[in-house]
């Protein structure tokens, strides 16, 4: 009787545990057509529809009714984009773009509502230099760098 206590108390430890981890949503990175410097396009969908955003930060969104809609990302004069992670959560698209000039490289992290593309928040990050991030519980985790995916503060900046 004693053992099956005890087994049936680690396994509730056990269990716990497990469910008490935050759940781990990576971005991946969008199709990019186009190389360098010549005049590229990034392609990504999700459930809303599909997206083709241009080097210089014009975007189009073709909705699954088949309607099209265009939008604009933040990117600066004679700045290119050079690669775009996504990840659709809680119906919003979460958007990473590192973008260069001649100058400087840097990256944006977004969060936009599907319907209207409208962006929730913008957060600007200081290097260009990013990995695919990750969405762990109310943090996106950007190459040691802590955002509220609530309002897009910097939380932790390692």
């Amino acid at each position: 009787m004693n053992k099956v206590v005890a087994v049936c108390l680690s396994v509730l430890i056990v269990v716990s545990v497990v469910t008490s981890r935050p759940k781990v949503e990576t971005f991946a990175l969008a199709d990019r057509i186009g190389e360098g410097d010549e005049r590229s396009f990034f392609l990504f969908s999700t459930s809303a529809g599909n997206y083709v955003v241009r080097h210089d930060g014009m975007g189009e969104f073709s909705s699954v009714k088949g309607t099209r809609r265009v939008f604009n990302l933040k990117v600066g004069p004679k700045a290119r984009i050079d690669r775009v992670y996504f990840l659709e959560h809680d119906r919003d698209l979460f958007l990473l773009y590192a973008v260069h000039d001649a100058n400087s490289e840097w990256a944006y992290l977004m969060r936009m509502e599907q319907a209207q593309r409208k962006a929730r928040w913008l957060t600007s990050l200081s290097t260009a230099d990013v990995e695919a991030p990750v969405i762990e519980g109310d943090l996106v985790i950007v190459k040691g760098v802590a955002v509220s995916k609530l309002d897009g503060r910097v939380v932790r900046q390692d």
